[in-house]
C-alpha cells in the first residue's frame, strides 16, 4: 500500500509527488497518458507573476512567491544533473498597442509599485531601445524585470527524473476512473485495471479531473484549449519575452514560441487555421520582422481552467485524505512546484503558511448558496 497516490504527472502532480517523497511518503504517480505529455508540455513557460496581476489579484501573493523560488529549485534540480532548463529571469514587457491600453498599463506600474514591486513603464522612445524591431502601433509597455520564463519541458522532464530518483512509483497509461470513499475518507483509486490503496488521494489531473468518478463535489475545471507555433527568432533583434493582445513571444534557443488562442472546444487538441492565423497576426504586431519568418511546428494544449481563474488547492472539506490541487488554468508552470510543497504541508504538517483560503473548492458551493 502507499501513503499518498497523485492522479496526474504533469508539472503540478509531480511536484507534489517529488516534495511527499522527499518527506519520506511512499508515492504512486498515475496518468492516462505518458507523464508531463499535456498541458506542461504545450506551455511556454513564463513565469508572469506580474505582468496580468491587478494589484488587488487574489493570486498576486502565491503567483509573487512561486516566481522567487525558482532560482533555487533550479539550482537544486542542477545539483541533481540536471542542465538545460532555461531558466531566465530578465523580465517581461507587455506592450500596449494602442493610447486606451497605454493608459491602463501605466496606472498598472503606479499600483504595482504602491506595493512594493518592481515595474517600469517605458515609453515609445525606451521600447525602441530595449526591442528596435517593436511594431509600428505600440505605445509604450510595463516592463516586470523580475518575471522571466523556463523551459516547461525541460523542467517537468527533470522533475519526473527526481521522482523516480526519490523512490516514486510512476504509472503512465493508468488513467484513474473512481475515486474510492469510505467512512468519509479518501481510500484510493480505481483505474481500469486495478484499485490502489492510500490515505491520501491529490487530484492533480488538471482538465481531466472533472471525469473522475466519485468526488463528493462538482469540480468547475473545463479545458480550455491553447494553440501555439515555433518559428525563427528574428535575426538581429535582441531576445527577450514581449506579450502583447491576448499573444506572447518567448525566445527558445534561436526560435520562437508563439502563442496563444483560448478557445472552449472541449477535448479537442488540433490546431487549426484560425488559430494560427491569429497568433501570426497578433505576434507580427510585437515583432513585425516575425512575420517573414517561417512556421517550424504547431501544437496545442488544454489548459484546466476554473470560472473565477484561480487555481484549486486544499483539502476537501468534509473527504478527509483527498486533496485538491487543480484548475491552474495559465499559471501551472509558474505554480507548479509551490504547489507542490503546499500539498506537502497539508499531508505532512495538517496545515500550510501558505496563504491558500481563496483557493479552496469550498468558495464554488458558497457562490451556490449550499
Amino acid at each position: 500500500m502507499h501513503d499518498c497516490i497523485v492522479i496526474g504527472a504533469g508539472l503540478v502532480g509531480a511536484s507534489a509527488a517529488r516534495a511527499l517523497a522527499a518527506a519520506g511518503r511512499k508515492v504512486l504517480l498515475l496518468d492516462r497518458g505518458p507523464a508531463g505529455a499535456e498541458a506542461s508540455a504545450a506551455a511556454a513557460g513564463m513565469l508572469a507573476a506580474q505582468i496580468e496581476a491587478s494589484a488587488d489579484d487574489l493570486l498576486l501573493p502565491l503567483a509573487l512567491a512561486a516566481r522567487d523560488r525558482y532560482p533555487e529549485l533550479i539550482a537544486a534540480l542542477e545539483r541533481s544533473g540536471h542542465r538545460d532548463l532555461g531558466l531566465v529571469t530578465d523580465g517581461i514587457t507587455l506592450v500596449a498597442l494602442d493610447d486606451a491600453r497605454a493608459r491602463e498599463l501605466e496606472a498598472q506600474v503606479d499600483a504595482q509599485r504602491a506595493l512594493g514591486l518592481d515595474a517600469e513603464w517605458l515609453d515609445r522612445e525606451a521600447l525602441s531601445k530595449r526591442h528596435p524591431g517593436i511594431g509600428a502601433e505600440a505605445r509604450g509597455a510595463l516592463l516586470s524585470p523580475r518575471d522571466g520564463a523556463v523551459n516547461n519541458a525541460a523542467l517537468t522532464a527533470a522533475i519526473l527524473a527526481d521522482d523516480a530518483r526519490l523512490g516514486v512509483e510512476i504509472a503512465e497509461g493508468e488513467e484513474v476512473t473512481d475515486l474510492c470513499v469510505g467512512g468519509g475518507r479518501a481510500t484510493g483509486v480505481r483505474t481500469a485495471r486495478a484499485v490502489y490503496d492510500a490515505e491520501v488521494v491529490v487530484l492533480a489531473a488538471g482538465a481531466w479531473t472533472p471525469t473522475i468518478r466519485g468526488l463528493p463535489r462538482p469540480v468547475p475545471v473545463e479545458p480550455v484549449r491553447g494553440q501555439l507555433a515555433l518559428a525563427p527568432w528574428p535575426p538581429g533583434e535582441p531576445k527577450g519575452i514581449l506579450f502583447g493582445r491576448d499573444a506572447y513571444i518567448v525566445p527558445r534557443g534561436d526560435d520562437s514560441l508563439l502563442g496563444s488562442t483560448m478557445e472552449r472546444a472541449g477535448f479537442e487538441k488540433a490546431t487549426t487555421g484560425d488559430g494560427i492565423r491569429h497568433i501570426r497576426t497578433e505576434t507580427g504586431a510585437l515583432l513585425p520582422a516575425l512575420l517573414t519568418q517561417a512556421i517550424r511546428k504547431t501544437w496545442s494544449g488544454l489548459r484546466p481552467m476554473t470560472p473565477d481563474g484561480l487555481p484549486i488547492i486544499g483539502r476537501d472539506p468534509d473527504v478527509a485524505g483527498l486533496i485538491y490541487a487543480t484548475g491552474h488554468g495559465r499559471n501551472g508552470i509558474l505554480l507548479g512546484p509551490l504547489t507542490g510543497e503546499i500539498v506537502r504541508d497539508l499531508v505532512v504538517q495538517g496545515e500550510t503558511s501558505w496563504p491558500i483560503a481563496p483557493y479552496s473548492i469550498s468558495r464554488f458551493s458558497s457562490a451556490a448558496g449550499h
